[in-house]
């Protein structure tokens, strides 16, 4: 079997996830350049609470050890990563989408989008980048149901993004569901570059206001998020918060 391309990890965080420490422009040229045979490329986005996942699961620790590029998607990490000595920035999906699509157009690659609420939610984001970067090439969406799909779904479903045959296909239905269903379809999606972006559908549609950015760089967006979706999102920061300094410490120790 052929060797599968992994960008190598330059830290680790908490002991358990391999961090790639790039700018957003290095991030770029990353999904570029990237491999995607024999199988696709996948892309993670890494920020606290995947951190928190991958310690209370190995399995989903195992799927960002396995991933071909684990970038940061959070200031905490940021912060270790520059005490560690390494040049590197948040690259969270509102930050390095547009910068996807502007070179995108100016190379003639080409989207799938998978994921998002629903298809209003869908018409909302390619009408914003169709008009946001002109010349961006759609191949198609997809809304998934909030159900399982069937084997005859799915399977109709790959065959609609093989068909279209896109760059790169992005998925939003949220972590870790989303790095899930990479890990599973990496080996059925040929020649794309599959990223997890969570809620970047929201923030592109417009369905869903990015943080001002001074609280991005105090390491509030979580406060900014949580003031919007209270009850959704209360878990995950709040409780998240208390898991975040407990695994800090135990690792540190």
């Amino acid at each position: 079997m052929s060797t599968i391309y992994r960008r190598t990890r330059d830290f680790t965080v908490c002991n358990t996830v391999g961090i790639c420490a790039t700018t957003k422009e290095e991030f770029v040229r990353e999904v570029f350049s990237m491999p995607t045979e024999p199988v696709s490329g996948s892309v993670c986005l890494i920020g606290v609470p995947a951190v928190i996942y991958a310690c209370e699961n190995p399995d989903i620790a195992e799927i960002y050890k396995s991933c071909t590029f684990a970038a940061i998607d959070g200031m905490p990490i940021v912060k270790i990563g520059k005490k560690r000595g390494f040049n590197c920035e948040r690259c969270a999906a509102p930050d390095i989408m547009p910068l996807v699509f502007q070179e995108s157009v100016k190379r003639g690659k080409t989207h799938f989008f998978y994921g998002g609420k629903d298809s209003i939610v869908l018409k909302k984001l390619r009408d914003n980048l169709e008009h946001d970067y002109q010349g961006i090439q759609i191949k198609g969406m997809y809304s998934p149901p909030f159900r399982p799909l069937t084997d005859d779904e799915d399977n109709a479903v790959c065959d609609e993004i093989n068909n279209a045959a896109p760059d790169f296909l992005w998925v939003g239905i949220g972590a870790p569901k989303q790095e899930i269903w990479i890990q599973q379809h990496r080996e059925k999606i040929h020649g794309a570059v599959i990223l997890g972006v969570g809620a970047g559908f929201d923030f592109f549609a417009g369905t869903l206001d990015k943080a001002p950015a001074w609280m991005e760089k105090a390491s509030l967006e979580w406060a900014y998020r949580l003031i919007k979706e209270p009850k959704r999102l209360w878990k995950r920061y709040i409780l998240g918060g208390f898991k975040w300094i407990y695994y800090q410490a135990k690792y540190r120790v």
